[in-house]
């Protein structure tokens, strides 16, 4: 990532500004009035999003990053030490166990990010025995997709078994949570169990199920979004046809494996800067 992660809020921000670019291609019919009204509302929005983006800064984060020299942790992580003879695998479990910080989950996922192309030194072995272990979920995500960049499925389709339930929460603000988490997976396996959501009576979710399927799916998935295109409501009818778009340059091979920037854009920020700019 490295790219700065990204949430539902950001695809949805992308979405209405793609789909605000791109309004007369729909054919909606209103006069010159009507349509400064509509834009006005749909900047309206997008403000409202970039504005809940926004992390807040507070004194404790700021004491978080003064408290850890994350560098230096990054460095012990992957350096093999005289005397010490623990695995890499063994290293970064132990280092999760025994630090509460705020901060050890996202420097733990840089770091097993950071060994994707290196399986002689984070091994697959390494990789099942850390997801088994019941990391939190930010970092059991991120050892499955690095083992299925390494050509094993198996690990992510685990992780979207255990996620899969959670659709079917009476609880709608359950169904979107569940649906965020898929959408960070980058993975066309997580597509097929999201199309059937598009037809939830709830139409946040509708828009989370969207996103979701923009983030996994491919163009073997463009039929089930075509039914939306005249949605009722415009958010979704303005989604629906922004998700066509992107998956028609995708084939139908796209996302059945996850790549090096999939793992990259969705790994929990660090509050240090300088590694968000890569420049560690």
């Amino acid at each position: 990532m490295s790219s700065r992660p990204y949430s539902n809020r950001h695809l949805l921000l992308a979405a209405l500004v793609g789909a605000a670019l791109g309004y007369g291609a729909f054919g909606i019919l209103l006069d010159d009035t009507q349509q400064r009204e509509k834009m006005i509302a749909l900047e309206d929005k997008i403000r409202a999003l970039e504005q809940a983006q926004r992390p807040l800064q507070t004194p404790a984060d700021e004491a978080a990053k003064q408290a850890l020299d994350i560098e230096q942790i990054r460095k012990d992580l992957s350096t093999r030490f005289i005397g010490d003879p623990r695995s890499f695998g063994e290293k970064l479990r132990d280092f999760v166990a025994e630090n509460s910080h705020s901060q050890t989950i996202p420097i733990a996922c840089k770091v097993v990010a950071d060994l994707a192309e290196n399986p002689d030194t984070l091994t697959n072995p390494e990789l099942n025995s850390l997801y088994q272990n019941k990391p939190n979920p930010e970092l059991k995500r991120v050892l499955a997709q690095l083992l299925s960049l390494r050509g094993d499925d198996h690990l992510l389709d685990q992780l979207v078994a255990e996620s899969h339930a959670a659709l079917g929460n009476e609880n709608p603000a359950a169904r979107r949570q569940a649906l965020n988490d898929l959408a960070k997976t980058h993975y066309a396996g997580v597509a097929n169990l999201v199309v059937p959501v598009l037809q939830d009576n709830d139409l946040s979710v509708v828009l989370d199920a969207l996103l979701a399927l923009r983030a996994t799916g491919n163009e073997s998935h463009i039929r089930p979004v075509e039914n939306l295109v005249n949605h009722p409501d415009q958010s979704v009818s303005w989604l629906a046809n922004d998700v066509i778009n992107h998956l028609q340059n995708l084939s139908t091979k796209a996302r059945t494996r996850v790549t090096s920037a999939d793992i990259a854009a969705q790994l929990p920020p660090i509050l240090n800067d300088q590694v968000n700019r890569g420049g560690l």
